[in-house]
């Protein structure tokens, strides 16, 4: 198995670096089994839900030329993603979950979401 870091997450066209010890993680949603109700029998029923795909985790460098248009995008949906791995490529089409900050110092964002919004999932290559 190839294992690697993650390199970049092009949002919407614009290419951002991803720091180095940033693990994004995968969700790929669907059927999921969210809670389980025992009985005094010792049985169980298990209850699922459809979560939503999504990549958590995520955090970029920014820039003078990139720094308003992360905040632009910040704000809109059903927009493209991709996240490049040395594993592979991961495509969603989503938006940014939550407010996100950045360091004064290092000029990188707090860890965040995507979440997918046009329900096809998350495409690896």
């Amino acid at each position: 198995m190839r294992l690697g870091d993650a390199i970049s997450l092009t949002i919407d066209g614009t290419k951002f670096a991803i720091p180095k010890d940033t693990e994004p993680m995968i969700s790929e949603g669907g059927e999921v089994i969210t809670e389980t109700q025992t009985y005094g029998d010792g049985s169980a029923d298990a209850y699922v839900s459809i979560e939503l795909a999504k990549i958590t985790g995520l955090k970029v460098k920014l820039n003078d030329l990139n720094r308003d248009i992360f905040k632009e995008k910040r704000g809109k949906t059903d927009i493209p993603f991709v996240l490049q791995c040395v594993t592979g490529t991961f495509e969603i089409t989503g938006c940014i979950v939550g407010d996100t900050g950045y360091s004064a110092t290092k000029a990188v964002t707090d860890e965040f979401e995507v979440h997918c919004t046009d329900g096809t999932g998350i495409r690896r290559s």
